[in-house]
């Protein structure tokens, strides 16, 4: 099969190390695993911050903004994908690896500029109410695709807006590189907290921190609010522009007691590849429970990782406090999260899964 992926930039200049086993593969969405099947393979980058016109951004940016169009649907990436168009005739399918570049392929499948079948990641698209603008102009849009999406929270909210989206959207939770995320080292204690995603809710760990005897160390792009407490370390890094590189996270992840993802409960999957990335490394996660969970029946509390309720930084110290004062416990629930990787949130079993929406879509696009 020939497949096109289109992402957001950062992808291609990781490409040639995944492929050669240097860095991670995920976060090319099984490309690589599909490659190494036997599949021809293109990838393509859109940038979401290209400039554009005035008239392009109140068309659209602003259209977007008071929840006229769909979610995520911006001019930039609607000028990008529009370029990309003729490279794109030739595969068999199209995967939008983000809900923006998905949901602008999927405007020109409606517009009739892309004839090639659709498959979209998407995540997102139910975050804020919907009113009759946006339903009129985002349906349509969503049928002109497969829609792909990271765990079970958005599927019944998708479906029961337009019942002919049935056989259209698509369950298919993150996996990650096992070869790269792997145990490794000596821990040296502490807790480490990574992310970058605007779910990210660093507010309740910081309340948490001073129950917490350990330094905590922070890794983001965001800024910290308010004044730290004299345990936490808030250190810069963004993926995008490679601050940290994927084997400083790696061993960030293999020094530390305990992973800490706190995220706020919203229907969509949040933290998903930092959890999934250090259970591969072996070691325990404090998790949020909320909506979103990707994984509710194999994510397992006080087996495979440690969960705890929205907000409420007394049960996450709590959580925190049993793994730090009890290092088999957390051994334990280490070892098990790195075998439930294996078996079910490899990048293997990813594209195995991607691979089958693909053919889904080429028979019904």
């Amino acid at each position: 099969m020939r497949i096109a992926f289109v992402h957001y930039p950062g992808r291609l200049a990781r490409l040639e190390a995944a492929r050669t086993g240097n860095g991670p593969s995920e976060f090319l969405f099984g490309a690589v695993e599909l490659e190494r099947a036997g599949h021809v393979v293109r990838h393509h980058e859109v940038d979401p911050d290209a400039p554009t016109g005035r008239l392009a951004r109140r068309a659209v940016d602003r259209q977007a903004g008071l929840e006229r169009l769909p979610p995520h649907l911006s001019a930039a990436v609607l000028r990008g994908t529009r370029v990309l168009l003729p490279a794109l005739r030739d595969a068999d399918v199209v995967v939008g690896t983000t809900t923006a570049t998905a949901v602008a392929l999927a405007a020109w499948r409606r517009a009739r500029r892309l004839r090639t079948p659709l498959v979209g990641i998407v995540a997102g698209l139910l975050n804020r109410p919907w009113g009759r603008a946006r339903r009129a102009t985002t349906l349509p849009v969503l049928r002109s695709m497969h829609a792909m999406l990271y765990g079970p929270g958005e599927a019944p909210g998708l479906l029961a807006l337009d019942p002919r989206l049935v056989g259209r959207v698509h369950v298919n939770p993150f996996g990650v590189d096992t070869a790269f995320w792997s145990p490794g080292g000596t821990s040296a204690g502490g807790i480490l907290g990574i992310g970058n995603d605007g779910h990210r809710d660093w507010e309740t760990l910081v309340r948490a921190a001073p129950a917490i005897e350990a330094e905590i160390r922070i890794l983001t792009r965001h800024e910290p609010r308010g004044r730290l407490p004299a345990n936490v370390r808030w250190e810069p890094a963004d993926w995008h522009r490679s601050l940290l590189s994927d084997t400083d996270v790696r061993e960030a992840f293999r020094a530390a007691a305990g992973v800490v993802v706190p995220v706020k409960d919203v229907p969509q999957p949040s933290g998903q590849s930092v959890t999934l990335q250090a259970s591969a490394c072996a070691r325990p996660v404090v998790l949020t429970r909320t909506r979103g969970l990707w994984d509710p029946v194999g994510l397992r509390d006080g087996e495979n990782v440690l969960l705890v309720p929205p907000g409420d930084p007394d049960a996450l110290a709590e959580a925190v406090g049993r793994v730090l004062s009890d290092p088999e416990l957390g051994a334990g629930i280490g070892r098990a999260a790195r075998r439930s990787v294996e078996d079910g949130a490899s990048v293997e079993r990813y594209a195995e899964r991607l691979l089958a929406v693909c053919e889904q879509a080429v028979e019904r696009p």
